[in-house]
């Protein structure tokens, strides 16, 4: 009867540690899926998670290696890493530069605007990423009808906010356009889970008005990376 009864608790030890194993290797891969998508790679395989977040990378075959980096240069934005502009939202406090691209170097010191999203000033959907622990902390506070400007070199936009949502990290929806001049901030969630957060906090705002820049940012001025 012991004996039974160890191999059974055994099972059900072997069955949790199954779960969890999958749950965390879908969640792995979701991550890195929207992140692939938000830096303008669409082309893109489970072989390849497997090759740039797994140790079985090494007994993938790199079928498609001379194919990538076609696709991200194509995608790549001209000017990476180039500052953009001044994000603010005064209500929050919340002030930051905003670089180009979404790559780790470059969110570990600025806002990142997603390569595949419009610009300010044309039709489309202006996205922006950043940490939730860093630049994007505010947003936790963020409320509808909020107020967030962007200030380029010669411009300001003013959005407000319309909508806040929490989708998967596999959501790649709201990187779509409507035809309207909008804005997208997106974050991970929750504001306060310790390690990878599971979830993305979403803000979408409508551009309300746009002036010239009474203050010049000197978008070609080196920063300290």
């Amino acid at each position: 009867m012991r004996i039974l009864l160890l191999w059974l608790g055994l099972g059900c030890l072997g069955y949790c540690a199954y779960v969890t194993g999958i749950e965390h290797l879908n969640q792995s891969y979701d991550n890195w899926l929207f992140e692939q998508h938000i830096a303008g790679r669409q082309d893109t395989s489970v072989a390849d998670f497997l090759r740039e977040r797994s140790p079985l990378g090494l007994l993938v075959k790199d079928d498609d290696a001379s194919s990538s980096p076609t696709a991200t240069a194509q995608s790549a934005p001209p000017q990476q890493d180039a500052i953009l502009g001044k994000i603010e939202i005064g209500r929050l406090n919340l002030s930051a530069m905003v670089r180009e691209g979404v790559d780790a170097r470059t969110l570990s010191t600025a806002v990142g605007h997603v390569p595949s999203t419009a610009l300010p000033g044309h039709a489309g959907n202006f996205a922006l990423a950043a940490h939730r622990d860093t630049l994007f902390r505010a947003l936790k506070d963020i409320k509808l009808d909020d107020l967030i400007t962007f200030q380029s070199q010669n411009q300001t936009f003013t959005y407000r906010v319309h909508d806040t949502h929490i989708v998967k990290p596999s959501d790649v929806s709201v990187l779509r356009s409507d035809g309207h001049e909008a804005l997208t901030l997106i974050t991970c969630y929750p504001f306060y889970y310790v390690g990878s957060a599971p979830k993305r906090f979403i803000v979408h705002a409508q551009l309300v008005s746009e002036t010239p820049s009474t203050e010049k940012i000197a978008l070609s001025s080196p920063l300290a990376r």
